[in-house]
């Protein structure tokens, strides 16, 4: 059934689904993206931008859709990548924006299109110098249309699809209105990548699911670039333009400060967008001389975590990856397992290990996989031959003892002999499915008189309820006083409850 607003559930059901469409099509808006470098990285930088707001709304359980879209808001901005995360960052605070005026309450079609055309004002008035048929164009015709829909008494329904029509017809036009997509016969991979946004949000208003990828279903604006799309980093432009791509975020600066940078930036180079404030900026812009671009932001405020690629690089790697000499990582599939594995140190947590593409991206020459279901190991054995590949364990109990004894800076085949034999060294259960409390008590002492453990590890998934997981630590203590107890919530939607006692 259609949604007649748009709420909290709605919010997060809008971010997911673009998550899983910008996965899907990375690759594919990498393949198009041409302007205004031919570094072939759109795609990813989106699928990156939107991920961290899907972790933002699960690290923070917000209660209410002003604290999502904050949440939402602030992500994006940190850790938008490229030009066109930058801009996906603005959508993401147009909404933040709205539902604070709306009172933190559930928007109808005249917030949505209120949304829609504040990001396109962001997005335009953050843009240096902008060019015609980009993403800044399909997201002022997303909003036109939004607009025009809801003056004529359209429902929420009616706003969202006539956005996406907007969205989808401007795309189209780019490939006729921008000179550099024009030679290259595609459309604008970051305007590709927003209309994915749009529709995502389109398919939600009217209670559908799934991806927007389907067998046999290829999308008009990809149909028509796929004939002569270049390869990602092969196109003749830009080829003289900075050789660099700086990226910053900027604290304690005053507007006048911004204005100041603005000019000193656009002066050096191109591509500039400045996103954000009042409080925090993003600063992006395109510049051969990376010490100019940094001192002018350090004038401006405090310039911190600081981005810098060399765009030869970048191309280089598309054709062949420059990969770690050694890579310890974590396929987990909740937040609580992510953060778990990251404080150890030694060992990166990756959480979209079911996209093969994705899971290439960060293997080593050297590669040691912990795998935290026999799904994980599935993805990772599919690997076998991309590099030296170690895989250990197949749940969350494992995955925790051998993430302590990593030592990434030691010799490959210690670390993997280590990991082995601290993953050997449990004795678990993995539970799916809810057998109720009284079966998983039972598997709990049972597993506790199995050895002389003096450690018990609990790992619950996101569906065991807090009070459930204390009332098995209750137990486990009153009869075996000696253990020492580790428990991590939150091991995703796939486990209820993994048990390990070593």
């Amino acid at each position: 059934m259609p949604l007649a607003e748009l709420d909290l559930a709605a919010l997060r059901r809008w971010v997911i689904t673009a998550r899983a469409d910008l996965d899907a099509y990375a690759e594919a808006l990498n393949r198009l993206n041409v302007f205004p470098v031919p570094d072939g990285d759109t795609g990813s930088n989106l699928q990156m931008t939107m991920r961290d707001a899907v972790d933002a709304l699960d690290e923070e359980g917000p209660d209410d859709i002003g604290a999502a879209a904050a949440a939402m808001a602030r992500a994006t901005l940190v850790s938008a990548r490229g030009n066109s995360g930058v801009i996906l960052s603005q959508l993401a605070k147009g909404v933040a924006e709205v539902v604070a005026e709306a009172g933190r309450q559930p928007l109808g079609p005249g917030q949505l299109a209120a949304i829609l055309t504040r990001a396109a004002e962001l997005a335009q008035g953050g843009v240096s110098a902008p060019a015609p048929g980009t993403i800044l164009t399909v997201a002022a015709a997303a909003a036109s249309a939004a607009n025009a829909a809801e003056e004529r008494g359209c429902d929420l329904t009616g706003v969202t699809d006539a956005a996406a029509a907007g969205a989808t017809d401007a795309l189209l036009r780019t490939r006729t209105e921008n000179d550099v997509l024009r030679r290259a016969g595609v459309v604008d991979a970051g305007g590709a990548g927003y209309l994915l946004v749009l529709e995502a949000l389109q398919r939600v208003i009217h209670g559908q699911g799934g991806l927007a990828l389907t067998d046999g279903a290829v999308p008009e604006w990809l149909r028509v670039s796929s004939a002569q799309a270049p390869d990602a980093g092969c196109g003749a432009e830009g080829a003289g333009g900075p050789a660099y791509e700086v990226m910053y975020l900027l604290d304690e600066a005053t507007p006048e400060g911004v204005a100041v940078l603005r000019r000193t930036l656009h002066s050096l180079g191109d591509s500039l967008v400045v996103a954000g404030g009042p409080d925090r900026y993003t600063v992006h812009v395109h510049v051969d001389d990376v010490a100019a671009a940094l001192n002018a932001g350090a004038a401006a405020g405090r310039p911190h975590r600081f981005r810098v690629t060399r765009f030869a690089d970048e191309v280089a790697a598309d054709v062949a990856p420059v990969r770690p000499d050694v890579a310890v990582l974590a396929l987990v599939s909740g937040v609580g397992m992510a953060q778990h594995v990251r404080a150890s140190g030694g060992v990166t947590p990756v959480r979209d290990w079911h996209d093969e593409h994705a899971l290439r991206r960060v293997l080593g020459r050297q590669t040691l996989m912990l795998c935290t279901s026999p799904q994980a190991r599935e993805a990772a054995e599919a690997l076998a031959g991309e590099c030296e590949l170690e895989i250990v364990g197949d749940n969350a109990a494992d995955v925790v003892a051998a993430s302590v004894v990593v030592d990434p800076g030691d010799e490959f085949r210690r670390i993997c002999r280590d990991a082995r034999e601290a993953a050997d060294g449990v004795l678990s259960v993995r539970v799916v499915g809810d057998p109720g409390q009284d079966a998983l008590m039972h598997e709990l002492v049972d597993l506790l008189a199995e050895s002389t453990a003096e450690l018990l590890t609990l790992v619950a998934g996101d569906a065991l309820p807090d009070d459930r997981l204390a009332q098995l630590v209750e137990a486990a203590r009153a009869d075996h006083s000696y253990l020492g107890i580790c428990q991590i919530t939150g091991d995703g939607p796939d486990t209820l409850l993994t048990i390990g006692v070593e």
